[in-house]
């Protein structure tokens, strides 16, 4: 059971299926459009984002990658939601949220935020700056670690992007803004 303070997830529906959150308390998942190569429906996204509370972080693959997802990333920044992207490839971004949730049921809201930058990130580096193992059902290459020992390399790890306010792991894509900035 997440702790009363837990932050709220919400999540994109192929991600958070692939995840196996689509049940899990904390996190508030947005419908997948009704028909393919349809957008999801605002009203979805905004009935989400109210039931999940303006604290809430948003975890979401950019529009660029999912063209569907577009209503899910412009209400979240209109509404003042906190939003991370995750990585394009659904296999690591599942990876990514399931890692984000287990963190979110006992982990302080600043020190999630960072480590989910991190992982985001990791999620979005080639193979092989990390021991790797296959993982989901499509078999994304991911850290071998576990989320305990991958928390506390998280932490350390972090670093500050040179454009926003947001941070990750060196080498990768900014999870907040997208920009190549965070130094390696």
């Amino acid at each position: 059971m997440p702790d009363a303070d837990a932050r709220q997830l919400v999540v994109e529906h192929a991600a958070a299926r692939d995840a196996g959150l689509l049940e899990r308390v904390g996190v508030t998942v947005v419908p997948s459009a009704r028909r393919r190569r349809e957008r999801v429906d605002a009203d979805d996204v905004l009935d989400a984002l109210d039931a999940a509370g303006p604290e809430a972080l948003v975890l979401t693959r950019p529009p660029w990658s999912e063209p569907t997802l577009a209503p899910l990333a412009a209400l979240s920044v209109v509404t003042g939601r906190e939003m991370l992207w995750l990585p394009p490839d659904l296999g690591r971004a599942a990876w990514a949220v399931a890692l984000i949730a287990a963190w979110a049921r006992t982990t302080p809201a600043d020190d999630l935020l960072r480590r989910a930058q991190v992982a985001a990130g990791l999620a979005t580096l080639p193979p092989g700056r990390l021991p790797m193992r296959a993982w989901g059902p499509d078999d994304a290459p991911v850290p071998a670690m576990t989320s305990d020992s991958l928390a506390r390399w998280c932490d350390c790890a972090w670093q500050e992007c040179q454009w926003c306010d947001g941070g990750g792991v060196g080498h990768a894509p900014c999870p907040s803004c997208g920009h190549r900035g965070v130094p390696a």
